[in-house]
């Protein structure tokens, strides 16, 4: 087994400090964005009023795009070295439909709690299996990261074992496995908070640092919100992968 070097995963998290304002701004938003998105889907109100609300959200959402990022930009509040991601789907703060997610390190695994809701139904009352596997990609990428070994998804398996209720805490327990060059293999979990030994989902991921010249065709356009080159492109280590 060996140790590469990790791409965006060496400098110590005390090293970015956001601006507060706008940290509390964008966490503020995505916390009501989230309610707005989960009434939207539970709302029983009359057309009418549904339209009326739909003509506000338009108006205020105007009002947002006064300004906006492209997709090759990072937000001021995003930091690569330390996997700091405000607007990702899962466990960004800034993102309407993510849960969020909090990973923490608890020995040699990781751990992360959510509650699941409506505008995360697939059957009746219960989770979309995309949903689930969203959750397990995020967990065994952010274990691959906390442990060092940065690396992009080259393969997600799941094992569905029991459907995953809505409205109700999950727990998300993550472990690395094996380790081989730039190959990290994880193994993960889904389960219900009140029943964390009864497995609803086990997943397994293989994790790869791509190559130089891959991360360069990735992300070689990346800038910083102040128009800086992002960093992480440089880094990867090489063994007889192809990712």
């Amino acid at each position: 087994m060996t140790s590469p070097a990790t791409p965006w995963g060496a400098s110590p998290p005390d090293t970015f400090s956001p601006d507060p304002e706008l940290q509390a701004a964008v966490t503020e938003l995505g916390a009501a964005v989230r309610d707005l998105l989960e009434t939207s889907v539970a709302t029983t109100v009359a057309p009418g009023e549904q339209a009326d609300v739909a003509a506000g959200v338009r108006e205020l959402t105007a009002r947002l795009a006064a300004t906006t990022r492209d997709r090759h930009t990072l937000s001021a509040l995003d930091d690569l070295p330390t996997f700091r991601r405000t607007y990702s789907p899962v466990s960004g703060v800034g993102h309407g439909f993510a849960p969020p997610v909090q990973f923490r390190r608890e020995g040699d695994t990781v751990v992360g709690e959510c509650t699941l809701g409506l505008r995360h139904e697939g059957p009746p009352a219960h989770s979309h299996g995309g949903m689930t596997a969203m959750l397990m990609d995020q967990l065994l990428g952010s274990t691959a990261f906390l442990a060092g070994r940065w690396g992009m998804t080259a393969h997600l398996g799941l094992e569905y074992r029991g459907a995953v209720p809505l409205q109700t805490p999950l727990v998300l327990v993550g472990r690395v496995a094996d380790v081989s060059g730039r190959k990290t293999v994880v193994t993960g979990t889904v389960a219900l908070a009140a029943e964390p030994d009864r497995e609803l989902v086990r997943g397994e991921g293989v994790f790869v640092s791509p190559r130089p010249e891959l991360l360069e065709r990735y992300f070689g356009d990346l800038t910083t919100a102040d128009g800086g080159r992002a960093p992480g492109h440089a880094q990867a280590a090489t063994d007889g992968s192809t990712l």
